[in-house]
């Protein structure tokens, strides 16, 4: 996300500018996947706001015998950790109203985003 104003924001807090996109397609068993979605990305938010200084982290979790779900969150880096976590357990906490069910999806916000996708995205 590219990020203009005529003010200086760097250090603020931007919780406003989201945007939201997702897979068109749902998974079989909704309720487990959503449940592994949460636990994948809470999990790597205290990581990426746990002494990480590029406010990043990356992770897998299995999902069925043969499917792994891929995740990855991300704060910029004018935030504290603090605030990193706050920001993306707040996103996160948005998942019912924008990727129930969805087989991938993503919330890009102006101080922080998350992806998760049921394929590989990111280079290790």
């Amino acid at each position: 996300m590219l990020k203009y104003a005529d003010v200086d924001f760097i250090g603020q807090i931007d919780n406003a500018n989201k945007i939201y996109m997702w897979n068109a397609q749902e998974v079989d068993n909704p309720t487990p996947f959503n449940e592994k979605v949460t636990e994948l990305l809470s999990g790597l938010s205290t990581t990426a706001s746990s002494s990480n200084p590029k406010l990043y982290a990356t992770g897998e979790v299995e999902l069925y015998k043969s499917t792994k779900l891929y995740g990855l969150v991300q704060c910029t880096r004018d935030v504290s950790e603090t605030d990193c976590k706050t920001l993306l357990d707040g996103a996160i906490s948005e998942l019912p109203d924008c990727c129930d069910a969805k087989r991938g999806g993503r919330v890009v916000g102006g101080s922080c985003n998350f992806r998760y996708e049921i394929y590989p995205f990111v280079d290790s």
